[in-house]
């Protein structure tokens, strides 16, 4: 397995969001590859594992002079499980990306494209959910929706509205939960009248109504999957004519707010990027738990090569007798690594 990656570390937004592919993009990417192939597009990061060429890879997402990381085999392996793990999201051990992983693995496995992939990813989600079990890596819940809501607890004293676009997805439902639990007055725009009946406490509009819904609101949040920009500045400025101080949260890939919103005066735009002090706050408590996280993704990286050094070298494993074979799958659990060079060594294999 290969990895070509690009990520908040490696590149901002305005990068990032030429990346940012639809799901049929990526189920195409995916079937470009004779061999496996998963595509995984959050809004900190755009990843393709292949079993294949890395000019292929390269060629199939064109790179275009982007800085995409590219992992070799093995060291792909090793990337996957720290992401599983939580250890490269921008917030250390948000519980987040271990279900983005998840979904990205099973739409490529449902669609046939995960080919030779198969066994590193369900290791690395199997390791990503023992980190989190056995660490107290998500002890702190902080997530970019924690974040954005905070960010809105704070924009003013006294009672607040948010207006909210996207309450439907993944990260729009946890901050209008977030929202509403911090007393947060929320209207959310909806597309189909009956998609908001789960959120108990917030107001729903039709979609189309959301700009005259910024008139009343001290905080306007998108996070939708548009491809398109949902708040333009032009259709937008005149509701923000009236002088009152409005923070702009936009937590989507590609953006959903227009950026000249940021320059208005009394308008403050919050984007994806624009809570990395908040990010190293929660990353600098976690740093004991990230430690332990470390060892335990190496010990499950171990098990990993040495179950696929097992299949690789079956057929010398059943010509040992019972006694040796016991012996060297003893080893195998104490010391995965002893246990592959022995294969090595002895299987005939170099």
């Amino acid at each position: 397995m290969k990895c070509l990656s690009l990520d908040h570390h490696k590149a901002g937004v305005a990068v990032r969001r030429r990346f940012a592919f639809s799901s049929a993009q990526r189920a195409a990417l995916e079937a470009a590859f004779a061999g496996g192939g998963v595509a995984l597009v959050t809004c900190h990061r755009t990843e393709l594992y292949f079993d294949g060429e890395r000019e292929e890879a390269e060629r199939v997402l064109s790179c275009g002079g982007a800085p995409f990381l590219y992992y070799e085999e093995g060291e792909a392996e090793r990337h996957l499980f720290r992401l599983a793990a939580g250890l490269c999201s921008m917030l250390v051990g948000e519980d987040e990306i271990l279900g983005q992983l998840r979904g990205a693995y099973e739409a490529a496995r449902l669609s046939g494209h995960t080919r030779g992939l198969d066994a590193a990813f369900q290791a690395a989600l199997a390791c990503g959910k023992r980190v989190r079990s056995e660490t107290k890596i998500s002890s702190y819940a902080c997530s970019l929706a924690t974040l954005a809501a905070d960010a809105v607890f704070r924009c003013k004293d006294g009672e607040k509205r948010a207006l909210l676009v996207g309450g439907t997805g993944k990260i729009g439902a946890a901050l209008l939960k977030n929202l509403l639990a911090g007393g947060v007055r929320v209207t959310a725009t909806f597309r189909r009248r009956g998609a908001f009946a789960a959120a108990e406490g917030a107001a729903g509009v039709p979609y189309e109504a959301r700009y005259a819904c910024v008139a009343e609101a001290d905080a306007v949040l998108s996070c939708t999957a548009s491809p398109h920009t949902v708040f333009e500045a032009e259709k937008l400025a005149p509701y923000c004519a009236d002088g009152k101080k409005r923070l702009f949260i936009d937590l989507a890939l590609p953006p959903d707010i227009d950026e000249r919103v940021g320059a208005w005066e009394n308008c403050t735009l919050l984007g994806i990027d624009g809570f990395a002090a908040a990010a190293a706050e929660n990353n600098r408590k976690k740093a004991a738990a990230a430690v332990q996280a470390e060892d335990i993704v190496s010990a499950c990286l171990a098990e990993y090569f040495a179950a696929e050094c097992a299949k690789k070298y079956a057929p010398y494993l059943e010509k040992l007798d019972e006694r040796e074979r016991r012996a060297l799958y003893a080893l195998r659990k104490s010391d995965p690594a002893a246990f592959i060079a022995r294969c090595r060594d002895e299987g005939g294999q170099g």
